[in-house]
């Protein structure tokens, strides 16, 4: 088990945020622990009383409106599990005045760490609402009762108790390492590195911020809240994620986004670099709409024939994996997979996600149907080998998460028709015959084993 360090003061209490498995996090300067596990830490002298916080903030009140209780303001409500609830410490080392700005920083990254997959994916995520609410429990405040034994959480500022199941312990010690950076070695290290580290963690708080303004149906029945509703706002908070994170122009916004997006992409085919393209101009265009013209104009990309996508949708999906980008270049994370001729491929964020969006169907195997040619006659060419692999595992991701599955909450997908790709698919799968017979080796490695089946499946359509 982690022990807590000599130099890590105790901050406050997270009540309504629970880490699975009672769990530590460590995030540089800063970590967060399970109050059982900070309670094993304590010397006998302060675990008494530690106790006696712990049970004293744990319970929930609520003004009582009955005549006969008026002499007792407060009704008891509910009690909270001392196991559910989240301290958070840090590292003497940050100077005083910097303490809550570390903290604070620390918050929204663990709520981005902790959801950033899901994000991805365009699944539920945590309310950030939980997150926000604190309770002060530095020593010098547990240490005398007067400051916390006549105080109670109200039952107006509860919040539903939320629990992190997300423990990727490298994404945790990256960002760790750019808090470190600003907050204890920033006198050591180059005033650009810190800049770097100072707008990832911006970014990542504007985005965090999108979604926390939409209003909630607290019944969950006769009201609907559609989130296009709110996606004017989210374009505002998206496209300044975007532009601190990558420092964008003020004048020639939507050109710099581009060119300094493009490349993590990879994107270098004209097809699926002309949809690129179109989706910046079109998410500038909206984000000029919103702010100057007050009005709304269609959330959906529609550029690419085979998907209708909201705007806001693929937008955080670049923003998250230009994030994990980010850190890949700033050597604080480790891909698994990163050559020349790729996107580099990360543990829980994989660019096929993104990249199957700028390619129609009908170009992608014509393009995949050119490449297996030509590694007929030259396969020991090894960038085109792993090009074939990549718009192989673009199909796939393509097929698997979006033909079987066409209507989605933000993304809806329009198969090509196919007359369109059925040439491409029957020459793709006779090369691929072809292979098996004359036992060539290096481009059968190279293809996934279920992709004919795939094929097959296409060319049944009814």
């Amino acid at each position: 088990m982690e022990k807590m360090k000599n130099l890590d003061e105790i901050y406050g209490c997270l009540p309504f945020v629970e880490l699975a498995s009672e769990t530590i996090i460590k995030m540089g300067p800063v970590s967060f622990w399970p109050a059982s596990q900070l309670l094993e830490q304590m010397n006998l002298e302060n675990s008494s009383i530690f106790k006696e916080y712990l049970q004293s903030i744990a319970k929930i009140k609520a003004t009582s409106e009955k005549e006969e209780q008026k002499s007792n303001r407060f009704i008891h409500t509910a009690t909270l599990d001392i196991k559910e609830m989240t301290f958070v410490l840090i590292s003497a080392e940050v100077p005083k005045e910097q303490k809550d700005l570390a903290v604070i920083d620390s918050i929204y990254l663990l709520h981005f760490a902790c959801t950033f997959r899901n994000l991805y994916y365009g699944n539920e995520i945590l309310s950030f609402e939980p997150f926000k609410k604190m309770v002060p429990a530095s020593i010098d405040f547990i240490s005398s009762k007067s400051n916390w034994q006549h105080l109670h959480l109200l039952e107006s500022k509860r919040e539903a108790s939320v629990c992190i199941h997300l423990f990727d312990q490298e994404i945790y010690q990256g960002l760790g390492k750019a808090l470190a950076a600003i907050y204890i070695q920033k006198n050591f290290l180059h005033i650009e590195t810190i800049d770097h580290y100072q707008c990832l963690i911006r970014s990542i708080r504007y985005l965090v911020d999108r979604s926390g303004k939409k209003f909630i149906n607290l019944i969950d029945k006769g009201l609907h809240f559609s989130q296009r509703l709110f996606e004017p706002e989210e374009i505002l908070f998206l496209s300044a994620s975007f532009e601190s994170l990558f420092n964008i122009s003020e004048t020639k916004s939507a050109e710099d986004f581009k060119h300094k997006l493009r490349p993590m992409l990879h994107l270098k085919y004209s097809k699926p670099v002309e949809i690129f393209w179109s989706w910046v101009d079109d998410f500038y265009a909206l984000k000029r709409a919103v702010v100057h013209q007050g009005s709304s104009p269609s959330p959906l990309f529609k550029q690419n024939p085979n998907f209708e996508i909201s705007h806001v949708t693929l937008g955080i999906k670049l923003f998250v994996y230009a994030v994990y980008y980010k850190l890949f270049e700033y050597k604080l994370i480790t891909p698994i997979h990163s050559n020349h001729y790729a996107p580099p491929d990360f543990k829980w964020v994989h660019p096929e996600e993104i990249l199957l969006f700028f390619w129609t169907e009908s170009s992608l195997l014509k393009k995949l149907n050119i490449f297996i040619k030509r590694a007929q006659a030259n396969q020991d060419d090894s960038e085109l080998l792993i090009e074939i692999s990549l718009l192989c595992d673009l199909y796939l991701s393509m097929y698997e998460r979006y033909y079987l599955h066409p209507n989605q909450d933000f993304v809806h997908f329009h198969p090509s028709p196919l007359s369109q790709i059925k040439g491409d698919i029957l020459q793709i799968l006779e090369v691929i015959e072809q292979q098996k017979e004359k036992m060539k080796k290096n481009l059968l490695a190279t293809i996934p084993k279920n992709l004919i089946a795939i094929l097959k499946d296409r060319l049944s359509e009814n």
